[in-house]
């Protein structure tokens, strides 16, 4: 039997953390992501919606390098920029939140793996 030795690369561990393989990577989390909650997105927010399927078409991707909590790694960053994407999310006084990027994150459609 062989013995294997493991040598740790903080440099290769930054850069392969900060690379454009792991910006992608990450793009298409974020992807997967933003496509759950465009599924699970209401269309009306209440009823007489004068801007309906707006918080549903509103939903979008970015990446970058150089992100995280450090600035050491590529980040992806999914986001709604609807005016009423905060009141859908956690809800205000006297309605349920739907925390629709909470579910599309962390609870994946049956059939959607």
């Amino acid at each position: 039997m062989t013995d294997v030795t493991l040598t740790f690369n903080r440099q290769g561990v930054h850069d392969m953390l900060n690379s454009d393989d792991m910006r992608a990577v990450m793009e298409s989390r974020a992807e997967e992501i933003r496509m759950r909650a465009e599924v699970i997105a209401p269309i009306y927010i209440k009823k007489g919606d004068p801007h309906p399927g707006r918080y549903k078409a509103s939903f979008h991707v970015r990446s970058h390098l150089n992100g995280g909590a450090t600035h050491d790694r590529a980040e992806a960053l999914c986001y709604n920029d609807a005016p009423e994407a905060f009141y859908v999310e956690f809800a205000h006084w006297g309605a349920e939140p739907e925390h629709i990027l909470a579910r599309a994150a962390f609870r994946p459609l049956k059939g959607m793996a």
